[in-house]
Parts: structure tokens; sequence; C-alpha cells
């Protein structure tokens, strides 16, 4: 039985693995954030909305965000492949507590480490923005507003229940 499971989990990481390698930008594609917050714009969440960036300005968001991008993709690449084990690990007979806790303590310290990148990405974004363009940024000035947690692109994930990425 174990052997099975093995075989199960290691046949399911192949399976992630090989189309994260196949799509040009990672298993999330280039469409949408993957699994940073952000329901509407895709990864360029509201930034991409700005209708006044200069040309320069565009050049350097698209910089930084390949940058977050290729920075992130291992670890929502290592997300996956722990997420998986996890399930495993509950499909056992007697599932082991202790395991699962130690698991779960592993995809919450990804998600963190996520989590601050995107932070890192949105302050460094923030810093090419003029005094203006971030007020306006602030008051929501730009884009369609929050609208109905769509748009994470590409048809990858669907519909953000609960607001939760």
């Amino acid at each position: 039985m174990r052997h099975k499971q093995t075989a199960i989990v290691l046949g399911v990481l192949a399976i992630t693995t090989s189309i994260a390698l196949a799509e040009p930008e990672g298993i999330w594609g280039g469409g949408g954030m993957g699994r940073g917050p952000g329901a509407g714009s895709g990864y360029g969440g509201r930034y991409a909305e700005i209708p006044d960036l200069s040309p320069e300005q565009m050049r350097k968001i698209e910089e930084l965000r390949r940058k977050h991008r290729a920075e992130a993709a291992p670890l929502q690449n290592q997300r996956l492949a722990k997420r998986s084990e996890l399930r495993a690990l509950w499909a056992h007979p007697n599932p082991d507590q202790e395991k699962i806790l130690a698991k779960q303590r592993e995809l919450a310290e990804l998600d963190l480490r996520l989590r601050e990148m995107t932070t890192r990405q949105r302050f460094e974004i923030q810093s090419l923005l003029t005094p203006e363009q971030r007020e306006r940024l602030s008051q929501g000035g730009y884009g369609m507003g929050s609208g109905s947690e769509y748009g994470l692109g590409a048809g990858r994930r669907g519909r953000m229940h609960g607001g939760r990425w």
C-alpha cells in the first residue's frame, strides 16, 4: 500500500513538473498572479491599468514583474508539490497528525515567503510612480474597481472564492 501511495505522489509530481516546464512562464502562466493577492487585473495588478505611465515606467515595471515571476516560480512549484504531499498524507488510512501539521507549516512558510516577495515588488513598483499616480492608485482611481473577484487570467483558477487567493 505504501509503495502505491509513493508511486501516485511521484506520478502527480512528474505530471505537474512537466506542465510547469512546458509552459513558457511556469505553471501559473503570464496571465495571472498565481498565488499572490489580487482580484481583477491579472499579473500586473492595478499598475497595468494606470493609463498615464511613461514608456520608461512601463519598461521598468515589466522588468520588475519578470524578475518577480522568475523568483516566485520555484516557490510556487515547491508549494504545489507540498500540497500534493499533504493530500497524500491525508489520503493515508491512518493519517499521521504530526506529519500533516509539519507539512502545513511548510506550506505556510512558502505562502509567507511568496506574500513577502509580492509586497516587496509592490513597493518597488510604487517607487517608480509619480506622487500623482500613487495618490490616484491609493484612491482606487484606476481600473474597474473590485469587480467580482475574477481576473486571475487564462482561466487557470477560475473564481476566487471568498477573496482567498
